[in-house]
């Protein structure tokens, strides 16, 4: 057996039809769409291809909407950084205190995250919904906050932050288990070391877990960049990048622009912006969050 795991022919041979299936699903794929970028093309086989050099670019780039969804991918990623990661870690700290039953909060708060995306967008929706419908407007009529319901979706000032809101919610409880499974590595001598050294309550969070820690909250921060940089589902489902195209980001312009409007090369020149902006966000993360290893 050792003498299999150590052939590098054997283990190339085992990575071949992942590495082939990625290489088709992602790779191929983001090539091509770099590949369209340069040319001016309606999505139909058999229309041939124009090639318009950096048209599409400067284009994107001239876009109104563009930047109001730009704009609007930058305010999703960091409301969701400054909610969910001092709330899912500040869980995870807050729960891993508690030696009985914080099983079942654990599930409780993990629940969303395995619920599929289009129904706690629906969720959501029903949740926002205008008038005195909606189960918050409901909610803020009984304590007196509100006469008449809002239209939270609907409302230039509130939708983008309504559906931030949701999407926070649902990858709280993903962050959290992140934070639960690198605070169950900190070995218990360190904790029973600061506490008799009179680290506690606060001052045990941020001198010694958190630091000990730290890799995971960078794993976390990329995940939630990238996942912000590239989303689309949510922001579809409950408001379709309305109103007027004011909660578009640049995934959906991109659909809007490649399947609706049939412009392929500037839908593909946008996807190209996102792989790249994803790609230098989560480097300027993880090099901004650089910190010297703790050893123990």
């Amino acid at each position: 057996m050792e003498r299999f795991r150590s052939d590098k022919r054997i283990i190339i041979l085992f990575l071949l039809p992942a590495f082939m299936i990625y290489l088709a699903l992602a790779v191929i794929p983001i090539i091509q769409s770099l590949y369209f970028s340069f040319f001016e093309w309606p999505g139909i086989q058999g229309i041939p291809l124009e090639y318009v050099g950096l048209k599409n670019f400067i284009n994107m780039l001239k876009y109104g909407d563009f930047h109001i969804a730009v704009k609007n991918v930058f305010q999703f990623a960091i409301l969701n950084l400054l909610i969910q990661i001092p709330i899912g870690y500040g869980l995870a700290i807050l729960l891993g205190g508690f030696p009985k039953g914080y099983r079942l909060f654990k599930t409780a708060f993990f629940c969303p995250v395995v619920l599929p995306l289009t129904a706690a967008s629906l969720l959501w929706v029903f949740i926002y919904f205008p008038n005195v419908t909606g189960v918050l407007n409901l909610l803020l009529k009984s304590i007196g906050l509100t006469e008449t319901g809002k239209a939270w979706l609907l409302d230039s000032g509130t939708a983008l932050n309504s559906v931030i809101v949701a999407n926070a919610w649902k990858g709280l409880g993903y962050h959290m288990i992140i934070a639960f499974a690198a605070i169950a590595g900190i070995p218990n001598y360190i904790l029973e070391s600061a506490e008799i050294d009179g680290a506690l309550g606060f001052k045990k969070v941020r001198h010694i877990i958190i630091p000990i820690i730290w890799e995971a909250v960078k794993i976390s921060v990329v995940l939630i960049v990238i996942g912000s940089m590239k989303n689309f589902d949510i922001i579809f489902i409950m408001t379709e990048g309305g109103p007027n195209g004011l909660t578009n980001v640049p995934s959906t312009l991109l659909y809007y622009e490649a399947f609706q409007y049939e412009n392929y090369g500037l839908g593909s020149a946008i996807s190209a912006f996102i792989f790249l902006i994803s790609i230098l966000l989560s480097t300027v993360s993880m090099r901004a969050m650089r910190r010297e290893k703790i050893e123990y």
